[in-house]
């Protein structure tokens, strides 16, 4: 260029990051991050203290081209996150995803996210976040199909701008129902949620385990009926932190919260169903309720991380029998 010409500072390109979240990952990992980075501009991987055992594989995806961020113990979801959005150094304009290692990503799933937020946008609407209309196969949206309705984090879109005015997801509640307070104070801040029609991210929801009535399985239409489970220690953290979000958001979000509600009683029943012992499992909740009420937060005590060891599902997962 003519040194006595004064040319114009380039706009700078929106930027999509990725943030996904680790722990004791399987190499599956590796072809997952691969599907991802090929949709993105970049990807963080965030290790939430999988352990020494684990080095060889963080290093080859870092090798591949993710930037990797290790955290010296496990310190829960909602940490992790806010570990991969402050290693994005995103702009306002940057978008960012986040994903858990389990994401299988479908084509254009990137694409169709970043164009439902672009057209939202440029009509003027206030957009906190676009996830797509189903996860697992398993409906999250408003009766209307294009308004999120409490999406699993995994898949879901947000701006730089949005993650800064909104603030970091709540640490304290470490695992469970992170994303749904996240959704809850974005409604309080009026923004929407955005769902973008037709689009699935596969994803598999705990293990499946078959329905059944005195040990015979139940099928409807033919095809056999199913409930999945966690493992049994995340109960803890889904009772504590539905009294927490309850007691904040109760007013404001009553009647979503009551289909929730209905939602977890009938889950609750098939827990209580299957865990071993029971007793074990209603003292976990009873203990979760408490800790909520009291607002201890963060991980579990000790002893209840022992009372929760001692509980197992009496049902052996479809998957397992395959």
């Amino acid at each position: 260029m003519n040194g006595d010409q004064v040319g114009e500072a380039p706009a700078l390109r929106r930027r999509i990051t990725a943030v996904v979240t680790a722990y004791r990952p399987s190499r599956e990992i590796l072809k997952n991050v691969a599907r991802i980075a090929h949709q993105t501009d970049g990807v963080i991987v965030v290790d939430d203290g999988s352990g020494a055992e684990y080095s060889e594989l963080l290093e080859e995806l870092a090798a591949n081209g993710a930037d990797v961020v290790k955290m010296e113990r496990n310190r829960g979801i909602a940490a992790a996150l806010n570990a991969g959005v402050l290693a994005a150094e995103l702009a306002a304009d940057d978008l960012l995803l986040t994903f858990d290692q389990d994401s299988a990503l479908p084509n254009g799933f990137v694409a169709a996210l970043v164009a439902r937020w672009d057209a939202a946008t440029s009509a003027h609407q206030r957009v906190g976040l676009v996830a797509p209309a189903r996860f697992a196969g398993l409906p999250q949206t408003m009766a209307d199909g294009t308004t999120a309705r409490e999406p699993i984090q995994s898949g879901t879109l947000f701006s730089g701008e949005v993650l800064a005015a909104a603030g970091p997801f709540r640490e304290e509640l470490f695992i469970d129902l992170v994303d749904v307070e996240y959704f809850f104070r974005l409604r309080a801040l009026g923004y929407q949620t955005l769902a973008v029609e037709g689009l699935d991210l596969p994803h598999e929801l705990g293990r499946s385990y078959a329905v059944t009535v005195f040990g015979r399985p139940i099928r409807v239409g033919g095809r056999l009926l199913t409930t999945s489970l966690s493992t049994p220690f995340r109960y803890y953290y889904r009772a504590r932190n539905r009294i927490v979000i309850d007691a904040e958001y109760g007013d404001r979000e009553r009647e979503l919260l009551r289909r929730d509600h209905a939602m977890e009683l009938r889950h609750l029943l098939f827990v209580l169903a299957y865990a071993r012992p029971r007793r074990a499992m209603v003292a976990l909740l009873r203990r979760g309720r408490h800790a909520g009420r009291q607002r201890v937060m963060g991980p579990m005590p000790d002893e209840v991380q022992r009372l929760a060891a001692t509980i197992r599902w009496s049902k052996t997962p479809i998957d397992a029998t395959e």
